[in-house]
């Protein structure tokens, strides 16, 4: 381990975690070598101090994360974990995140043969950013230590057109729980699921300067524009530009703006 860390300051965790598996192994398949040297303390040292480093990138990234989305606002989410031993459910003040995996999209596009009677599906993922430190240790603690990228994972936003004869026939936004069996995640008042259907809305508008989570295109709207709205030829087709999307997201109820 010391060796390890003199090597390399910046080590990751994931790689404190190789080193502890490779001495595992050999605990294994040479047990009497691995004894005169130490492994299986030698391993459990490792791995110990890989949970350490791992703490110490997981509030790197929440600082990031902070820095980051601080200034889109923030909303009210109340946290609830099924199962046992039970917690009861608590309400957090949360940065929001928001992300969307355009290959994911284009690959859901393929799964539809005829262009006339399709579904056209942007889903965007949603990771809650807490405020404060020590919320982010008290959520770590009694709902989800799924920290790993600074946020945790909290619910799936779709936004759907229902293509039929070439025409539109019904537009919808939905929020749907990140995992079932995980912890849960509800917006906990009006003026937050107002705060994040104005977020969700301005993601559309090209004057929003809101990060795209991509190196080569950084900006939300111009992401979303060029890898789907472009790439698929949704605006030529359909008629759907980011403008409408933005028009008909202004359109939906805010209460679709809970988790569903």
């Amino acid at each position: 381990m010391k060796h390890l860390k003199g090597f390399n300051e910046e080590l990751q965790s994931h790689k404190y975690l190789q080193a502890a598996g490779k001495l595992k192994k050999l605990i294994k398949d040479r047990p009497t070598f691995a004894k005169a040297i130490g492994a299986e303390e030698r391993s459990k040292k490792l791995q110990d101090w890989a949970k350490e480093v791992e703490n110490i990138e997981k509030i790197k990234r929440w600082e990031k994360n902070v820095q980051e989305f601080s200034k889109y606002g923030e909303i009210t989410v109340e946290l609830s974990r099924p199962g046992r031993p039970i917690i009861p459910s608590k309400q957090y003040q949360f940065y929001v995140s928001i992300g969307i995996d355009t290959e994911m999209t284009i690959e859901k596009w393929d799964d539809y043969e005829d262009g006339e009677n399709r579904w056209i599906q942007l889903q965007f993922w949603c990771g809650l950013v807490p405020k404060t430190i020590e919320d982010l240790k008290d959520i770590s603690q009694n709902y989800t230590s799924e920290f790993y990228n600074g946020f945790m994972w909290a619910f799936w936003i779709n936004i759907d057109y229902k293509i039929t004869d070439s025409r539109i026939e019904k537009f919808d936004v939905k929020l749907h729980d990140y995992e079932m069996d995980e912890s849960q995640a509800q917006i906990a008042d009006r003026k937050s699921a107002v705060a994040l259907k104005k977020l969700v809305t301005n993601i559309f508008d090209d004057k929003f300067d809101y990060p795209s989570g991509y190196t080569d295109v950084p900006n939300m709207h111009d992401k979303i524009e060029s890898s789907i709205i472009q790439f698929l030829e949704i605006e030529s087709t359909y008629g759907i530009d980011m403008w409408r999307i933005k028009e008909d997201i202004k359109k939906v109820p805010t209460s679709n703006f809970y988790v569903g």
